[in-house]
This record gives C-alpha cells, sequence and structure tokens, in this order.
C-alpha cells in the first residue's frame, strides 16, 4: 500500500505518508517568468464545465474578463458532480498548499452553502474476518466504527470492530491529517455555486460540443475561434478544461493523450438521524477472497456518507452522461462500508454513480499556454486531486490570460511544452488550416454578442 514514489496519480496514502521526502526545488520559490507586459484577451471562451473550467471563470471575472463557457452535457455533470471533495494542505506540491488555502477563502466569500468543514483523516488496514473468534472494543477508533475485536491472534496495535452481519480486523496505521491540515467540500455544490457567482458578474454559459479549434495563418500561429455544433465564435483565448475528453481537440494542438481512470462511488444516507462525526477514511481492504483494494470513505457535513473505490482505465464515452457505473462494482463499495460500521450496514443508497478522472503522462497535471500556438491554453491531468487543486488551477490560468504570468503558483513544473513537441509541426500545420478552412466554410458565423 505504502511506496516510495510520489506523483499526482499515486493513491492518496501512498502520497501523503512521503509528504515529507517532497522536497521544494529551488525553482518551486520562484513565479513563472514574467514576459512583456501583455493587453487582456477581448474574447475568453472557456472549453469545459468541470471544477478547472468553472474556477477559471471565476477568477477571470475578478481580473475583470467576462469569459463564455461551452459545455456540453452540464455544470459539474462529470468527476466534479460525483468526487469526493477531500482536501489536503501538504499532501503534495505548492499547488495544493495555495489551492488549500483559495478552498478556505471561497467558503468563507461564496455566498452558498458549500459542504466545506474541516475533517480528521485516517488510515486503516481493514480485512474481512472469520466469524467465531473472541472479541475486545477498542476505544482508538472513532465511536461510529462500532463493534469489538475480531479475533484470534491479535498484534498490538490492532484494533477491530464487528457489525452485525460481519468482522473485521482494523490496525490504526496512521493519522494522515488533522482539522489544520485536511478538510472537505460539496464538490458539485462548489462548482456550481463559483459558476454562479461569475454569472452575476457577466461570465455566460452556452450548451454546446466543441468540435475544433481555429487557428490564424502565417508562421505565428494564434487562435481565432473556436466551432460550437457548426458555428464559428470568435476567440483571441481559448481554454481547454475537459478533463479527459481533452483528446477531442488533441489532434488540432498536437496535445498529448489524457488517460481516463474510471472511479465509482457511492452516496449513503446512514440509519442514524445524526450526521456523522467529520472522519475521513483511507482504508486498505482485503474482502474474503483476498482481493485487496483501497476504498475511501467519508462522511459529510448534509448528513450523507461518500464512499468510492474500484478504479480501473477506460476510454472515455463521447458524452460524460454515458459513464455508467461497472456491475459489480457499487456492491464491492457497500461490504466495505456494511463492514466498517452499523451505521452504514443499513444505510439508504442514494445514489450509485461513476466518473473517469484524467491522467497525463507523466501523471502531474498540465497547466499553462500552448508553446506553439498563441492564445491557447491547457488545465488537465488532475487525476484524484481535480477539486483540491481546482481553484488555484484557475486562478493562476486567469492571471496567465489576464496579464501573461501566473502570480499566485509558480507553474513551471506543469508547463504543457515539457510534453508538446513540435515535430513536424510546419506540415501538420498547412493540413490543420487546410481543414479549418474547408470546415469554416460549411459553418455559420456567430458574432461574440449572440453566442447564447
Amino acid at each position: 500500500m505504502f511506496g516510495r514514489q510520489v506523483s499526482h496519480s499515486a493513491p492518496r496514502t501512498l502520497i501523503v505518508l512521503q509528504r515529507k521526502e517532497v522536497l521544494r526545488s529551488p525553482r518551486s520559490l520562484t513565479l513563472s517568468a514574467q514576459p512583456a507586459k501583455k493587453s487582456m484577451p477581448d474574447h475568453v471562451v472557456i472549453c469545459g464545465g468541470g471544477i478547472i473550467g468553472v474556477a477559471t471563470a471565476y477568477y477571470l471575472t475578478l481580473q475583470g474578463i467576462k469569459p463564455l463557457l461551452v459545455e456540453k452535457s452540464g455544470i459539474a455533470c462529470a468527476a466534479s458532480g460525483k468526487a469526493g471533495g477531500f482536501l489536503a494542505l501538504d499532501w503534495t506540491d505548492e499547488l495544493a498548499r495555495t489551492s488549500y488555502g483559495l478552498h478556505q477563502e471561497l467558503a468563507m466569500t461564496l455566498d452558498a452553502d458549500i459542504g466545506y468543514r474541516p475533517v480528521q483523516s485516517l488510515a486503516l488496514s481493514a480485512t474481512a474476518a472469520k466469524r467465531g473468534s473472541s472479541r475486545r472494543h477498542s476505544a482508538k477508533l472513532p465511536d461510529w466504527l462500532d463493534g469489538s475485536v475480531s479475533g484470534g491472534q491479535v498484534e498490538d496495535p490492532l484494533y477491530a470492530c464487528v457489525v452485525a452481519k460481519q468482522q473485521v480486523v482494523l490496525p490504526l496505521n496512521k493519522v494522515l491529517g488533522s482539522v489544520q491540515t485536511t478538510a472537505q467540500v460539496h464538490p458539485e455544490k462548489l462548482t456550481k455555486a463559483m459558476m454562479a457567482a461569475a454569472e452575476r458578474r457577466g461570465a455566460q454559459v452556452r450548451s454546446g460540443s466543441v468540435e475544433s479549434i481555429c487557428t490564424s495563418e502565417g508562421p505565428a500561429s494564434q487562435v481565432t475561434g473556436v466551432i460550437v455544433d457548426g458555428q464559428h465564435i470568435q476567440a483571441d483565448a481559448v481554454v481547454l478544461a475537459l478533463g479527459p475528453w481533452t483528446n477531442t481537440l488533441a489532434g488540432s494542438l498536437q496535445l498529448p493523450h489524457i488517460s481516463g481512470q474510471l472511479g465509482h462511488s457511492l452516496v449513503l444516507k446512514p440509519s442514524t438521524s445524526e450526521a456523522l462525526p467529520a472522519d475521513c477514511l483511507f482504508v486498505s481492504w482485503q474482502n474474503k477472497s483476498g482481493k485487496v483494494s483501497e476504498p475511501e470513505i467519508f462522511p459529510r457535513a448534509d448528513g450523507t456518507v461518500w464512499c468510492c473505490g474500484e478504479n480501473s482505465m477506460v476510454d472515455p464515452p463521447k458524452d460524460p452522461l454515458q459513464v455508467k457505473p461497472r456491475p459489480g462494482a457499487p456492491a464491492a463499495i457497500q461490504e466495505v462500508a456494511k463492514a466498517l460500521s452499523s451505521h452504514l450496514d443499513s444505510a439508504e443508497v442514494v445514489q450509485q454513480q461513476a466518473c473517469i478522472r484524467p491522467l497525463s503522462p507523466d501523471g502531474s497535471p498540465i497547466i499553462g499556454q500552448h508553446p506553439h500556438v498563441a492564445g491557447a491554453y491547457i488545465a488537465t491531468g488532475h487525476s484524484c486531486w481535480g477539486i483540491l487543486n481546482g481553484p488555484a488551477t484557475g486562478k493562476a490560468m486567469a492571471e496567465m490570460i489576464a496579464t501573461g504570468a501566473s502570480q499566485c503558483v509558480d507553474l513551471t513544473p506543469y508547463d504543457p511544452a515539457r510534453l508538446i513537441r513540435n515535430t513536424d509541426g510546419v506540415r501538420r500545420k498547412e493540413r490543420f488550416i487546410e481543414s479549418e478552412r474547408t470546415h469554416l466554410a460549411d459553418c455559420e458565423p456567430i458574432g461574440w454578442d449572440s453566442h447564447l
């Protein structure tokens, strides 16, 4: 469960148990290189209505820019509406530290209930145990992990709990975070509240599918617009924040492939009338057949409990609304929840859901300006840390678009240039320009003021 490699795409428990080994490079202590002062773009189009795209829109409005956000299926319709919303101050890097503070700020400034609260975070190892063994109770576990010890020879510090139908042995491996260093938010509520705040300051949302990015001819390529459902929309800056669906526009900009990791989750309503304590659990679980998995269980401020697990790599379908749970996955997650707490044993299943998280080729987010196409910006590949890093990514992108450089965090480690090579660029660009010329001839032009 606990290796040595630290990566954005690694299990969250692996990352935190090695967080003291994550050293800041000298480069991380400085801001991105300051280019010559640039003028603000007149027309910014954001592709994607998840936390990254919405946060970019929100912070652009604070810069005085009124962007257009294009979303095919609805705000927070994919991973940003189904994620757990776990936040950690010091588990990864400077981007996370900056974003953790922004989450605290948003909780105070957004005029909405976004389910934000500090939490305690625990790592547990749990094994489905056989019946008929001796029992003892341990007060070192949270009270809602109720029951007594599952028996036999239990080595200290092993503690256990039992529910009516199944017993489990739980080593209390590590306290991962305190209320000072970990928190949670309801991702869907946060994303929709940020979008509503951005709209109040002039941002607009258009329902539609972005089919391609349009660029200028000549040696210096520049974004000129996007094609949305056959209509050309003018733009001098375009942000791609489509998660794993960024691949649909990858060819025209020579972007690296973004892999998709399918994750499943349940939202449960416990039988108790009182909300469970703010304990976020990261569990190493071994079922009766010996299969090991790493589910996560997060009680929420609204009284529900979010549980996740059962990950696998997939290719995204065309529409995010087509992402469905794999047969058997919800039941496997519910098995763990029932085993750990009697409050969850008879809990109502409010929601069974699945989403696809975006993974970059090297495991780190891709955030910044395209190295060969002026006005093209990419923000994707955040893996399981999309909700945590959403605000800082959005703010950094807004600053880069408005002023030419990120002020809140150094984006050098996430520069798209590390993954984008300009090999055979001239021939590919010529083919792309010709295809766009043909495409535009068949498109209905639409002005900026009438894009809704």
